[in-house]
């Protein structure tokens, strides 16, 4: 069923995201914190990954988003459709019965962050209007409590493990829209700035269409410390970053960085992907908070505290 949306920004009704019952693992969760992107004109097909934030997270004031990247949002034009899980009466997802949004007016919709390839897609007034429509979506929302701090940074490794969420080109599961997980290492120290900007690398491949995956620290068991020291049992699970950009190399073997597509393209003779990929860090996406504030969208709760100034 698609549902269309004509005006994004008519509403500033918000709705929290739903909290999943029963608790899943994780890494199930995640899955549920992803939605592809799509435009299809004629022949010309564009996609692109955005997951669900909630900024300010306090019980009583949420601003649910989608987060994806700004190269993305351009290449989707005047319109973009996402598809959400269904919810089951039981209030858990429902792999059969999607709900497919269509939003007419997407320029007008998304907002930029002024410095980085990313922006933000509020979606509290999609699932008010599908709310009020008994459409009820089934997702799972990120949250500030997973983006690490400063210090939280400094305490990482060079090289840790992480995981990708995505919707790489045709190659999802359509039939259930589930996402594809990718599974790697961190290819520069998170902690320091890739070439002085907000940015690290992973070693991960990257698909058409990954632009606005979620980059996530996993470790499960056990993984070691910045003291040398081995943390057993449990699970870590930090928001590194999002994906951006891959690197290429040519014939005389100059590596290059350019925006990850959003759509399949013949490599050139002259250039071939190479096994890295360009992420933002996801501090970034705090950053919206005093930007909205300030521009009157939303106001701040009442004790909480931006990260971001």
């Amino acid at each position: 069923m698609t549902e269309e949306i004509t005006d994004a920004a008519a509403t500033t009704a918000l709705i929290s995201g739903n909290i999943a019952q029963p608790v899943l693992p994780l890494t199930e969760q995640l899955m549920y914190s992803t939605v592809r992107l799509f435009n299809e004109t004629g022949n010309d097909l564009h996609w692109g990954t955005g997951f669900l934030f909630n900024l300010f997270n306090v019980a009583s004031h949420q601003v649910p988003v989608i987060v994806t990247n700004k190269h993305v949002a351009e290449d989707m034009g005047d319109d973009c459709t996402l598809t959400f899980t269904g919810r089951r009466p039981d209030g858990g997802p429902d792999l059969i019965n999607h709900i497919t949004v269509q939003i007419t007016q997407f320029k007008q919709a998304w907002i930029p962050h002024p410095d980085v390839d990313v922006v933000i897609l509020p979606v509290g007034p999609f699932l008010t209007e599908l709310q009020n429509k008994a459409r009820l979506p089934y997702f799972v929302t990120l949250d500030q409590s997973l983006i690490p701090t400063g210090e939280e940074l400094k305490a990482l490794l060079p090289v840790e493990q992480v995981l990708t969420v995505g919707f790489p080109g045709r190659l999802w599961d359509d039939t259930h829209n589930l996402p594809v997980f990718h599974r790697g290492f961190t290819a520069s120290a998170p902690y320091i700035d890739f070439k002085g900007e907000r940015k690290f690398l992973i070693d991960i491949t990257t698909w058409p269409g990954a632009s606005g995956s979620p980059v996530v620290l996993y470790n499960e068991g056990s993984w070691m410390q910045r003291d040398g020291n081995t943390q057993m049992g449990g699970v870590r699970l930090k928001l590194l970053g999002i994906a951006t950009q891959v690197a290429v190399f040519d014939v005389r073997g100059n590596v290059t960085i350019q925006a990850a597509p959003t759509q399949v393209v013949l490599p050139s003779s002259m250039s071939v992907p190479t096994n890295l990929g360009v992420c933002i860090r996801a501090e970034t996406v705090l950053e919206f908070e005093p930007m909205l504030v300030k521009k009157a969208i939303v106001a701040l709760p009442p004790g909480y505290v931006m990260r971001a100034k």
